[in-house]
């Protein structure tokens, strides 16, 4: 059985990919330390600046984003995104942050 390499198209709001970028900021140092990371980490934040300039781009502020999420980064993205939940429970208190990391999780196929 092969595993599917296509990049996958998520479209999520523009605030949840905010806060994606913004959680994967706050880890990128300690994950670039880690050797056997490193490829998909750069390959990640790549992907994530990408869409960054797409929304600097923007002539008006637009609601959503859609993004070309290649597999390795999905994979790690959900990861990270279920980690940061789990650190969650019972953090959050107006919930807002949750919704976003859940809308992620979900548009990324997890």
């Amino acid at each position: 059985m092969s595993v599917a390499t296509q990049p996958n198209q998520i479209t999520i709001s523009t605030q949840a990919f905010l806060i994606l970028c913004r959680l994967f900021d706050g880890c990128y140092d300690d994950l670039k330390k880690q050797e056997e990371l490193s490829a998909v980490v750069e390959s990640t934040a790549q992907t994530l600046l990408d869409g960054v300039t797409a929304l600097k781009q923007q002539e008006a502020p637009v609601k959503e984003i859609t993004l070309s999420i290649p597999f390795e980064a999905g994979f790690f993205l959900r990861k990270l995104l279920r980690e940061m939940l789990a650190r969650l429970e019972g953090q959050d208190t107006d919930g807002k942050n949750r919704r976003w990391l859940e809308e992620c999780l979900v548009a990324l196929g997890g």
